[in-house]
């Protein structure tokens, strides 16, 4: 009997150690899983507001208003938006999934790109310029969106962190592939004409 009721009580023990243990792990994962989800929640924010497009009034081709992004109407708007991006992505990238850290990487070096060439343009060119590269915009934010939502989709419910060892950027020669490819460094030319205008 007295070794029956030790037995008993140790298995009662051992299971509520055990309980335990699974119900601190869980509550410690349900944080993890909590910052991650705003981390790319953060970067959705980020992708919507790169695509939100104002019109200038003017017609660019017959039967379609000339529009631009948001956050190129002016030099102080695209300033604002910088700082607002480095803040959101800043303070998410430690928990961003490697294909989500990566994609917004590759948008911040194209938004440096950007930021130089824009340097010595003056603010009322702003909106042209962001006119003539509005695909840009619409093509990184839906990458951005794409990769944001196939964590939601396949890796959101694993119990497991990043991988901190994996690189969190593409590689160069792929990221100065993909630059080349956009509007602003395939049509450069075109861009500096429209930043030296003054009509």
């Amino acid at each position: 009997v007295v070794v029956g009721s030790l037995l008993t009580g140790g298995f009662a023990l051992w299971k509520d150690w055990i309980l335990r243990n699974r119900d601190f792990d869980l509550k410690v994962w349900e944080r993890f899983l909590d910052r991650r989800m705003t981390a790319h929640e953060a970067v959705l924010d980020v992708a919507i507001k790169m695509r939100v497009m104002v019109s200038s009034g003017k017609v660019e081709t017959p039967g379609e208003i000339s529009r631009a992004p948001q956050l190129m109407m002016s030099k102080e708007a695209f300033h604002d938006w910088l700082f607002d991006f480095a803040e959101k992505s800043g303070t998410a990238t430690t928990w961003l999934s490697t294909p989500v850290k990566r994609e917004l990487n590759f948008v911040q070096d194209y938004f440096v790109t950007l930021n130089t060439h824009l340097s010595e343009a003056p603010s009322e060119r702003f909106a042209a310029e962001g006119s003539f590269i509005r695909q840009d915009f619409i093509d990184l934010s839906s990458a951005l969106e794409i990769k944001a939502f196939e964590y939601f989709k396949a890796e959101a419910r694993e119990l497991r962190l990043n991988n901190l060892t994996e690189h969190h950027k593409y590689p160069l020669a792929e990221t100065k592939r993909r630059l080349q490819k956009t509007v602003l460094l395939a049509r450069l030319a075109e861009i500096k004409s429209i930043i030296g205008s003054t009509s």
